[in-house]
């Protein structure tokens, strides 16, 4: 059985990615956690649906999984070559909560998935999940962002917004003004995983200095 190592996971009924997590919300510190490489159908249906898995699976998982202070009896990461979800199922092996992987843990756990072969889990498909949305929290990302870049632009800081640009689409620009346009189209848009990354990146860098 391949495992997983110190990370955090926040167990909930339905779907939130790491960034929608409350203050409230109880972390679980995971000291060692199952996982599991399935393909993407898989996973999209673990992701979209609860679902009930096999008894011999229930058996495998039972009691593997250890926090600072229990073990849970029935957890998992499930995870595809592009993403990854931790998930808890009860004694009939129907999963009951689940949790997002903070980012960094999610990219680092995805370049250890490329050691793992796929599992086949045998698993019936149930109902389907509302997937969570948080227009608040995407709109208080989008002014955070809006607010960096315009002051990089004002006090012409050209390195710090190259560097973000270059995080943010993947690919170089010289020229601050496209650079600055293209940032400010963009944060029109729904947010996506970049923009939530780069959310981070600006923060880590106020938290560096």
């Amino acid at each position: 059985m391949n495992y997983y190592y110190d990370i955090k996971l926040n167990f909930l009924e339905d779907n939130y990615m790491y960034y929608e997590w409350d203050k409230e919300d109880i972390i679980d510190e995971i000291n060692k956690i199952p996982l599991y490489q399935v393909d993407s159908t898989t996973f999209n249906d673990f992701l979209c649906h609860n679902v009930k898995v096999e008894s011999d699976f229930l058996e495998e998982i039972e009691n593997k999984t250890l926090t600072k202070h229990e073990k849970l009896k029935y957890a998992c990461i499930i995870a595809d070559k592009n993403s990854a979800y931790a998930y808890e199922f009860n004694d009939e092996g129907k999963t009951i909560t689940r949790s997002s992987l903070v980012l960094k843990d999610e990219l680092s756990l995805l370049e250890y998935l490329y050691t793992l072969s796929i599992k086949k889990i045998n698993y019936e498909k149930q109902e389907k999940l509302n997937i969570s949305k948080n227009p608040r929290l995407e709109e208080k990302i989008k002014k955070f962002i809006n607010l960096e870049i315009d002051k990089l632009y004002e006090e012409k800081r050209s390195d710090k917004l190259k560097f973000l640009y270059l995080e943010w689409f993947k690919t170089k620009e010289e020229n601050i003004d496209t650079i600055y346009q293209k940032m400010k189209n963009q944060l029109k848009k729904e947010i996506a995983e970049k923009e939530i990354n780069i959310w981070e990146i600006i923060k880590l860098s106020y938290n560096n200095v």
